[in-house]
């Protein structure tokens, strides 16, 4: 079993990939972080609760992170999730819940007291990721492997022309962890925008008629209304497409590269750049990244679906 740690701000698509680490068969979903991204920091919590109650995983430990990007006022996305950030739903709160220590100490404490046995996918601002980098840089000796989801290195971005909105929202953030020395994967727009639920995988996924799978068409369907979305012609599912990474590398084709983020210019900020070689703006990245640029997208959607309808 790969033990992982999910850090996201649920938000539509972090609800799928954290209902997607809960059945998978191979991932042990250790803790559940959240960040101030999609929705508000107090919104992302009690999202991340409300998943883990509709999976039957109120075992799993949530904590609180960082309710705002790090030098920015956080601009979130309720015009794609919907007011709750789950598509309308309002899925009910637990009852009760255990009390957790905050996200930062959470990732430290799991990640140092272990060597490299711990995953961690990061589906949202690198806010998180960047605090605990900043207060235990020596983490990369201990992680297993950072999944990222974020950025657009050959294509358009989601939220600008220039850029993808996780990076964009905390571009500062996004920078230190892409010129630091961490172990991580980049799971850019570039292979996510291929990984397209239509409507027909939508009603497939209802015909299951369990309460994840009459969730998980809810919310698709509210995606695919999205203006973005129909133009697409389906709902990209950007942050399952990183829990299948941690799943199975064979899913993309990754080439290393060495990435830097645009944090000065108000055009193109949130741009990600990429590059074989680490000179100009490049000069200060310490390690390459494993940048996904080609993924298997009929394979992983099929798993995608087949996972969530299993009982």
């Amino acid at each position: 079993m790969i033990k992982m740690i999910y850090d996201g701000d649920p938000g539509i698509d972090d609800a799928l990939a954290i209902l997607l680490a809960t059945k998978s068969e191979v991932l042990d979903l250790e803790a559940v972080t959240t960040v101030a991204g999609n929705v508000n920091l107090e919104k992302a919590t009690k999202n991340a609760l409300r998943i883990l109650e509709l999976a039957g995983r109120l075992d799993i430990p949530v904590a609180a992170g960082m309710p705002s990007p790090l030098v920015r006022e956080l601009q979130s996305a309720e015009y794609v999730h919907g007011e709750d950030g789950l598509g309308g739903t309002y899925l009910p709160l637990p009852v009760t819940q255990d009390k957790c220590i905050g996200a930062i100490d959470l990732i430290i404490a799991k990640i140092m007291k272990t060597t490299g046995e711990i995953t961690l996918v990061a589906c949202g601002p690198l806010t998180n990721l960047a605090e605990v980098y900043g207060k235990q840089p020596e983490i990369g000796e201990n992680v297993r492997e950072i999944i990222i989801m974020g950025g657009a290195i050959s294509v358009p971005g989601n939220i600008t022309p220039h850029a993808e909105f996780n990076v964009h929202t905390d571009p500062e953030s996004a920078k230190i962890i892409f010129q630091s020395d961490l172990p991580v994967t980049l799971v850019p727009l570039d292979v996510t925008l291929k990984t397209l639920l239509t409507n027909d995988n939508i009603e497939e996924i209802r015909e299951a008629g369990t309460p994840v799978t009459d969730f998980a068409h809810r919310v698709l369907k509210y995606s695919l209304n999205f203006s973005g979305h129909k133009k697409l012609g389906g709902c990209p599912i950007h942050d399952p497409l990183a829990v299948g990474v941690a799943i199975d590398k064979g899913f993309v084709k990754t080439k290393k590269l060495y990435v830097n983020v645009v944090t000065d210019n108000i055009v193109t900020l949130g741009k990600t750049l990429a590059s074989e070689n680490n000179t100009g703006q490049f000069e200060d990245c310490k390690s390459k990244l494993n940048v996904c640029l080609d993924v298997d997208a009929r394979r992983f959607v099929r798993f995608f679906i087949d996972t969530i309808i299993s009982k």
